[in-house]
C-alpha cells in the first residue's frame, strides 16, 4: 500500500480535570494522667501518626491516630519517668 492511498485519521480527545484544595486548621487537647505527680515536664514526642481521608457526600472526613511519649520528673525532681 503506497503512502498516497493511506487514509488520514484524526481524533479529537476532549478531557476535563477539576483540581481542588481544601484547608482547615483544627486543634484538640488531650489530657494524660501520669502514674506519679509530675513536677517538671522534660519533653514530649508525638510519633506513629496515621490518618485517613474519605469523601462523605459533599465533605471530606479526616480521621487518624498517634502516640504520645512524655518524659517528666517527679518526687521533688529526684526521679525521672518517660515513654
Amino acid at each position: 500500500m503506497s503512502s498516497t492511498n493511506k487514509e488520514v485519521q484524526c481524533r479529537e480527545i476532549i478531557t476535563k480535570a477539576v483540581c481542588g484544595r481544601g484547608r482547615k486548621f483544627s486543634e484538640a487537647t488531650h489530657t494524660v494522667t501520669p502514674s506519679h505527680k509530675a513536677v517538671t515536664i522534660l519533653g514530649a514526642w508525638v510519633i506513629n501518626h496515621t490518618y485517613r481521608a474519605n469523601k462523605i457526600g459533599e465533605t471530606v472526613e479526616v480521621s487518624g491516630s498517634y502516640e504520645v511519649n512524655i518524659w517528666y520528673s517527679y518526687n521533688n525532681n529526684t526521679d525521672v519517668k518517660g515513654g
